[in-house]
């Protein structure tokens, strides 16, 4: 299991961070410029691109708002990710 994506079983889930990293690299603007854009700080940008931190309601309102998709979009990125992380985990623990 790595920090983006979980390869479990017959499923593979990324977390949203594995999404927009790969919208900062396609943007051509640096981690700090796209943060900005996106109504964030640098270091909340960073954050959530190590895939350290769930995808919150309100950064998932402002990549909807900059990039013209919908908020569901973004939170059903992180509820597929957190559901194959969940069922990993509790194997790992049985």
């Amino acid at each position: 299991m790595s920090e983006n994506y979980i390869e479990f079983k017959d499923r593979v889930a990324f977390h949203p961070s594995y999404y927009v990293q790969e919208l900062v690299d396609e943007s051509g603007l640096t981690q700090e410029d796209f943060a900005r854009r996106l109504g964030t700080t640098p270091k909340n940008l960073s954050v959530l691109l190590k895939g350290n931190q769930s995808l919150s309601l309100d950064m998932a309102t402002k990549l909807s708002r900059m990039l013209g998709t919908t908020v569901t979009y973004w939170l059903k990125l992180q509820q597929a990710y957190d559901e194959v992380r969940a069922e990993y985990i509790s194997d790992q623990e049985l």
